[in-house]
């Protein structure tokens, strides 16, 4: 046991370093958030993952500064039933601000719940189990920036996940769909909010397809996670969005745990 606790904490803490790699810093208006991949299996599973990124960047010589952090939650009540939740908080940051040209910091949050199903498709002797799982949910934040908005979210969220004692693999297909409101663009004027696409953006919801891979390496009930989730819309937009996101982070199964306290 001990050579086992040795081992996941180095991949464990391997992680951790990993989600502080230098990544490109941009300002949006949209960034996919990490896809809450629960991979419930069976009764009272309960989940959790802390996870995202960091990254340092030049812009026309100044420094800037992203950070993502996420933390989401995943329970079964009961055979095949899954409920989870999820907060992601984002952060830009530039040096010397210059808002005539938009460039300023930016902040925002999202907070989500759902609720879906899973389903064992196999399992084998060795523990490794496919299971097929669907979510659907909904939430709201914020956005404070160049302009202020809220916004609501809605998702369907189809995948199938490989699970073992050591590695998991799951790939989902999310469907986002994203409606702002309250704009206020906070004395920039309509031609600047023209220019930056943002004269309709609280027109309609506007939806992206965000397939994500997540891979997690460990035991039991402790894994490093990395996740790769793309994003693209349905229709054009005029306004910036980000067409990735690359997360690292830390996954437990408090079940697992228990288990192994026993």
């Amino acid at each position: 046991m001990d050579l086992k606790i040795k081992r996941l904490s180095a991949i464990t803490f391997g992680a951790l370093a990993l989600a502080m790699v230098a990544i490109s810093c941009n300002r949006y208006y949209y960034q996919p958030n990490p896809v809450n991949a629960p991979m419930l299996t069976e009764r009272n599973d309960l989940k959790v993952l802390v996870n995202g990124n960091f990254g340092v960047d030049e812009l026309d010589h100044l420094e800037t500064k992203s950070a993502t952090i996420a933390a989401s939650a995943a329970y079964s009540p009961v055979k095949y039933l899954g409920l989870m939740t999820s907060f992601t908080n984002y952060k830009y940051d530039i040096t010397e601000p210059n808002p005539t040209i938009g460039e300023v910091d930016a902040h925002a949050t999202l907070f989500e719940g759902g609720i879906g199903g899973y389903y064992p498709i196999l399992e084998n002797s060795w523990g490794l189990k496919l299971v097929a799982d669907t979510y659907v949910g909904y939430g709201g934040g914020k956005l404070r920036s160049d302009v202020d908005m809220t916004f609501n979210r809605l998702f369907i969220q189809p995948g199938f996940n490989l699970t073992s004692r050591f590695f998991d693999v799951g790939l989902a297909a999310r469907i986002s769909g994203i409606k702002y409101s309250d704009f206020d663009n906070k004395g920039m004027g309509q031609e600047y909010v023209t220019n930056q696409g943002l004269a309709t953006i609280t027109d309609k919801r506007t939806f992206f397809f965000e397939p994500a891979l997540t891979l997690r390496g460990g035991y039991k009930f402790i894994k490093g996670q990395l996740q790769l989730v793309k994003s693209d819309p349905f229709n054009s937009v005029d306004w910036k969005y980000d067409d990735n996101m690359i997360t690292f982070g830390v996954f437990f199964s408090i079940e697992e745990f228990i288990k192994l306290k026993k």
